[in-house]
């Protein structure tokens, strides 16, 4: 007699079902398991088959670290048709975990290699629809570190060809917070919100003080948004400002939507002068007279990741969405970080259902496609923890 089991592999905390947006990726290196392989095969990456199974080398000390690994890897998808695998493959996955919806990000570059790329990840957007319905729009991001001028240069380029490009609907700033001031970036802000670009900046990732200048240098109607406008403004990341009982009040009383990026605050470690930061401590605006003052401790989410602060900022009236940000590097998927919510403390479907609203409310996207992806929020019904991983594992006992 032949038994049919499920087979013993790691469940899911959430449901694979539950509708999910997965918020803040990093495409081009957003490669499947057997993707990476074969470029280790050909060596087109530094990177050693173990990186797979050796968690140690997806642990990183510090932000320049990372950098330094992703810009190593870059190689990995260096072809317009590679980039639209990526992007397809990546899509149908998260997909196949219950997402939605994909908002991604894609670094600028200049002259026809960049719309080469737009091109590729249009049309790896367009092939994931067709296959598996889900939802995706495009936020190009310009690198801190290269400077404002060049982030006004990118903002220009973007206008030119936003209508050959209807994807790009979102406008962000990455790199190191260290280098440079958020407020010399304030031009290129109000310039992409202007030529019809919601705004998705890095902030307070690693640096505190960047929440505090990001405060003065959104356009004033940014934050009276026109529920009918498709632009919107969102904060990568932001889970520093779980220090200042003032910064959280002002987030919440704005209801400034948070892209919160779990497994790469665990992975990555934080600058000495944010961990000597202490109660007491008054942070200071460069461009005006506003500052916040430090009343609570460092969460240690980089060493255990129960202790991720997102709960905190829920409990605060934050709304908070969720992102994988480097998938291949920091070995995790939109599914794994609804599951991370789970495992800090975000353990109600209905939590996790409001996550997926608070995404959907907070996407760059028109009014119809918005109603539309509400629909699978307001349709679903909820059901009990999983037995079976989304692709429904199972393994076949012999029952003598």
């Amino acid at each position: 007699m032949v038994t049919e089991v499920f087979e013993k592999v790691k469940m899911p905390r959430v449901h694979y079902t539950v509708p999910k947006a997965e918020m803040h990726v990093h495409i081009s290196l957003a490669l499947s398991d057997e993707g990476f392989k074969r470029r280790v095969k050909k060596r087109r990456t530094p990177l050693e088959l173990d990186f797979m199974v050796n968690r140690e080398k997806r642990y990183y000390q510090n932000l320049t670290e990372f950098h330094g690994t992703y810009e190593n890897c870059r190689d990995m998808t260096k072809t317009p048709q590679e980039l639209a695998d990526t992007v397809q493959q990546y899509l149908q996955r998260i997909a196949r975990e219950g997402a939605v919806y994909a908002e991604i990000s894609n670094s600028f570059r200049e002259g026809a290699l960049f719309e080469s790329q737009m091109e590729a990840v249009s049309a790896g957007i367009e092939a994931a629809r067709h296959n598996m319905g889900i939802e995706s729009r495009i936020v190009v991001t310009s690198l801190r570190n290269s400077g404002a001028e060049k982030a006004e240069e990118a903002v220009k380029s973007l206008a030119k060809i936003k209508e050959k490009y209807p994807l790009i609907t979102g406008f962000g700033l990455v790199g190191d917070e260290g280098v440079n001031r958020f407020s010399d970036f304030k031009k290129s802000l109000h310039m992409a919100w202007d030529a019809g670009f919601g705004l998705t900046p890095h902030v307070a990732e690693q640096q505190l003080h960047n929440a505090v200048d990001f405060l003065d240098s959104i356009p004033e109607e940014a934050w009276n948004i026109n529920p009918s406008d498709q632009r919107r403004l969102r904060v990568g990341h932001g889970v520093l400002i779980h220090m200042s009982s003032d910064l959280m009040r002002e987030f919440a009383e704005r209801q400034i939507c948070m892209e919160l990026c779990i497994s790469a605050n665990k992975r990555i470690g934080l600058p000495q002068e944010t961990k000597i930061l202490k109660s007491g401590n008054i942070i200071k605006a460069t461009t005006s007279d506003r500052f916040i003052t430090i009343d609570r401790d460092l969460r240690p989410y980089y060493e255990q990741a129960e202790e991720h602060p997102i709960k905190t900022l829920i409990d605060a009236g934050i709304p908070v969405c969720l992102g994988s940000d480097n998938p291949l590097l920091m070995n995790t998927n939109i599914g794994k970080e609804y599951s991370m919510s789970h495992k800090a403390g975000v353990t109600e479907t209905s939590d996790h259902l409001q996550i997926t609203r608070n995404a959907i409310m907070n996407a760059n996207v028109d009014a119809v496609t918005r109603g539309r992806l509400l629909s699978h929020i307001d349709n679903y019904t909820i059901d009990p923890r999983p037995t079976a991983t989304a692709l429904g594992h199972k393994r076949v006992e012999l029952a003598l």
